[in-house]
């Protein structure tokens, strides 16, 4: 009788502990695939707080900030008026920054970091384009060093690198070996973990063609 009751003990501290993770699941996967069907500012604005809310529950975890803030980076790429444009990218970068200070050496958060300075650039290009721009190489070096297999690092290096000038470390000779090399690490790149990030493979392949 004794073990019976300790065994009931152990499903009563336990179930609370895996419903959570259960709804935590249930709301990463139903949000993930609200994402990639995603095809315009509202919509990518539902899953930004979508996302935001699952981080609201879950204050530990890095992802769910992540995702919130890449959801609003996207978005932001659609907004053609400069101050709208700030206003989400500040929104974003608030996100980012509760995904760091979690979880500061995870490189995936750097290559975000990196994926939202060009938006930063695109409101105003001179004035804003050389600044920007070396934000963006240094953290894609940061995300390098924290994990040289990451694919997303060698992605956004050579799409920046196919705009640029050679006289600036630009032009499609350089850039083609590194989106080669952006794809060869997506083809090898594995994670156990079924949320992890997964963009940029076909747009490197897309930009790659376009080289040929």
């Amino acid at each position: 009788m004794k073990k019976v009751c300790l065994i009931l003990s152990i499903i009563a501290i336990t179930l609370p502990t895996f419903t959570q993770e259960n709804k935590y699941q249930e709301a990463m996967t139903s949000t993930i695939e609200a994402l990639d069907n995603a095809s315009g500012p509202d919509e990518y604005l539902e899953c930004a707080n979508r996302f935001e809310r699952i981080a609201s529950a879950e204050k530990t975890l890095w992802m769910p900030y992540y995702y919130a803030s890449y959801s609003l980076v996207v978005m932001s790429f659609d907004e053609a008026d400069g101050e709208k444009k700030d206003q989400v990218l500040d929104r974003a970068q608030e996100l980012l920054d509760a995904a760091l200070k979690l979880e500061p050496e995870e490189s995936e958060l750097h290559v975000l970091q990196a994926f939202l300075y060009p938006s930063r650039i695109l409101v105003d290009p001179m004035g804003r384009g050389m600044m920007y721009m070396e934000k963006m190489f240094g953290s894609l070096e940061t995300a390098k060093a924290l994990n040289p297999d990451n694919p997303r690092i060698y992605f956004l290096e050579g799409v920046n690198k196919v705009n640029l000038p050679p006289s600036m470390g630009g032009g499609i000779e350089l850039a083609k070996p590194i989106l080669e090399k952006a794809i060869a690490k997506f083809e090898a790149f594995n994670s156990n973990d079924p949320f992890w990030p997964n963009w940029g493979e076909e747009a490197a392949k897309a930009e790659l063609d376009k080289l040929q």
